[in-house]
């Protein structure tokens, strides 16, 4: 994304709940870091702490909305095909407690999705599951759970290209960590398409392309299901016609279909600046998660986001490192 003159997102954003601390050294590259960010008017935004495999509890103020957690996504560096496969085996040995067939009548597994070996770096759940990153994911979903656990998540950006499909992935995978919940990834970004790429496949069909292509949201909806997880996602091809949008009144009837066939469902949204279709989706879910990249991500352009996404439900902000 082009670079701006103006503030970035690590000054203090004036007139607005988001508040970072003003140090760049605060979100360095070297480490994995935590930053309470609410959205909230009125809250104070808490400290800066290193994460550690049992946080202690961050401070707040009475009456504050719990905090989204803001941490640290940097890529990891590449390991070998050797590691990686060892990795991924040791994350895949609790698929036999559900297996990806077993879900409702409201949905059903149009296809297997086999990951390569050298899974895409950025899937840090994948990648390596004991990883800081990966331990940083997990926090964000304890986080959420402690917001009155929203099930329908929208996960957007202010502008494309900072990390928002990265973040909406692994927050899928760590919700599909825990033993019995049941999770859905959505592609939610109809112009530009990233979750099949992300995953390494190339979709048969998907309720999505139905949704928006034939205008139909009768059930059942056709997923896929990614081997090894109790993931399953709806992806559309790369290449796909611009014009095609969200419809209010499908999608919605469509995302209360699934609530009965999966615990949560997460949608990886277009950019709050460059389409409306996030704005569809977040009326239509339990809260959106705004992405943001540290030393990228603009003042003007947040606090555009903000006001864009209004009436939704806004859950916090989360901060990739870059």
């Amino acid at each position: 994304m082009p670079q701006s003159n103006g503030l970035k997102f690590k000054h203090t954003i004036v007139g607005t709940s988001f508040t970072l601390p003003p140090e760049p050294a605060r979100l360095r590259r070297s480490g994995t870091v935590t930053v309470n960010v609410t959205a909230t008017p009125g809250v104070p935004s808490g400290d800066v702490m290193p994460v550690a495999p049992s946080p202690a509890p961050l401070p707040m103020a009475p009456e504050a909305a719990p905090p989204v957690e803001v941490f640290n996504a940097e890529r990891p560096e590449v390991l070998s095909s050797a590691a990686a496969k060892t990795t991924l085996m040791r994350w895949t040995d609790t698929r036999a407690i559900v297996p990806v067939n077993e879900i409702r009548s409201a949905s059903y597994v149009l296809e297997e999705v086999e990951l390569p070996v050298d899974v895409d770096p950025r899937l840090v759940m994948l990648w390596d599951h004991a990883s800081a990153q990966a331990r940083a994911f997990r926090l964000l979903r304890h986080r959420l759970l402690s917001q009155g656990d929203p099930r329908v998540l929208v996960v957007t950006s202010a502008e494309a290209g900072e990390g928002k499909t990265t973040c909406a992935a692994n927050l899928a995978l760590a919700l599909a960590d825990e033993t019995m919940s049941r999770v859905l990834l959505v592609e939610g970004n109809l112009r530009r398409p990233a979750l099949a790429d992300l995953f390494g496949f190339e979709p048969a069909d998907s309720f999505v392309r139905r949704l928006v292509d034939q205008r139909d949201a009768s059930p059942p909806y056709a997923v896929a299901g990614v081997r090894g997880t109790r993931l399953h996602v709806a992806a559309l091809p790369m290449t796909r016609p611009r014009e095609a949008r969200f419809d209010r009144l499908l999608l919605g009837v469509t995302l209360q279909e699934l609530r009965s066939a999966y615990d949560y469902v997460v949608i990886d949204a277009a950019a709050v600046l460059e389409s409306a279709d996030v704005n569809v989706a977040g009326e239509c879910a339990d809260g959106v998660i705004l992405v943001a990249r540290a030393e990228m991500s603009h003042k003007s352009a947040l606090e555009q986001a903000k006001l864009a996404l209004h009436p939704a439900r806004l859950a916090g902000v989360v901060v990739l490192d870059t």
